[in-house]
């Protein structure tokens, strides 16, 4: 009896603590990234560094963001249609970017949560619908994992003694087989009968799913690619609206854009990776441009991405509107 109520309250004490954690945690990094930009901000005007601001390329990065966004939705609902689930494309991207809304509270399962109780009013399954969420979620993060990999072997120089500079003209072509590989093994048959045999056996429920194709499988990993490829080129405009960026490394800011998206994701301890992503993406910035302006770019993207996240809320708002009136 004792035994039973201290680990209730052990169960009451630790998502408290974690969330503290992860908070403070945050604010550490972020405290630690504005000290460094702060005391090292003299180094712009010794350098001749200029910002140069270019409000179009603003807007169309955000653009670009909320298309991102469209495509990630059809790849979860490609996921979710693969068992035997069946949901608006309107209603997916209502459901994604409300949700999106409870991504800065620590865990990263509340935008989860939300989905599943949204979802549930169209008549889908929970089950499925969280497997769904698991799938697209191991899919987008191997993509991006894959992408923050290609960064490292276009900028060698980062791991110098660990990567050798002559791998940079191949890079283009060792991410063709990566991803290739990748997407084939999304696709695969088997790979689709196994999870689902897998969920079926966790939850001890019958899931009944279409029979899986290949050509059907491809179609996931196709559109979670180009919501990475599309966010990546987002990202290179907010930063070349900011400040001249070359074309040649826009695949670099791609690959960074997802890497540092990745890390930000598997730390769970911070609320939707705040303070992990931005100290991973002014590193990697760092070889772009002088300390202080990476860190600039790296604070003012969380800004970026969060008004991107709101325009989309605030497009499905006056959707919303119109379909009333």
């Amino acid at each position: 009896m004792n035994a039973d109520k201290i680990k209730n309250q052990k169960s009451k004490i630790n998502p408290t603590l974690r969330r503290i954690i992860g908070y403070a945690f945050a604010l550490a990094v972020l405290f630690f990234l504005g000290r460094l930009l702060v005391q090292t901000w003299d180094q712009i005007a010794a350098s001749g560094f200029k910002f140069e601001f270019d409000l179009p390329r603003l807007l169309l990065s955000l653009i670009l963001l909320i298309v991102a966004r469209a495509f990630a939705v059809e790849a979860w609902r490609r996921v979710l249609l693969s068992f035997g689930e069946r949901l608006d494309f309107a209603f997916g991207v209502r459901v994604w970017f409300l949700s999106n809304l409870t991504r800065y509270v620590p865990g990263n399962i509340w935008q989860v949560a939300t989905m599943l109780v949204m979802v549930e009013q169209k008549g889908v399954s929970k089950t499925n619908a969280l497997l769904s969420q698991v799938v697209y979620t191991a899919l987008a993060l191997a993509i991006a994992g894959l992408l923050g990999l290609m960064f490292f072997l276009m900028r060698p120089e980062i791991l110098q003694g660990i990567l050798d500079p002559g791998i940079v003209p191949y890079a283009p072509l060792i991410a063709v087989i990566l991803f290739s590989a990748l997407m084939i093994f999304f696709a695969l048959p088997p790979v689709n009968r196994g999870l689902v045999a897998l969920t079926a056996r966790i939850t001890r429920r019958a899931i009944t799913a279409p029979t899986p194709t290949f050509a059907r499988g491809l179609v996931p990993p196709i559109f979670s690619l180009l919501m990475w490829l599309t966010n990546g080129i987002a990202f290179y405009l907010f930063a070349d609206s900011i400040t001249p960026v070359a074309p040649a490394n826009l695949l670099a800011f791609i690959a960074m854009n997802a890497g540092a998206y990745w890390i930000g994701y598997v730390s769970f301890i911070t609320p939707s990776g705040l303070g992990f992503r931005e100290g991973a993406l002014a590193w990697m910035l760092a070889s772009f441009f002088p300390a202080p302006v990476a860190v600039a770019l790296a604070l003012a993207t969380r800004l970026w991405a969060t008004a991107g996240e709101l325009l989309g809320v605030l497009l499905v708002w006056i959707s919303q509107m119109w379909e009333h009136k």
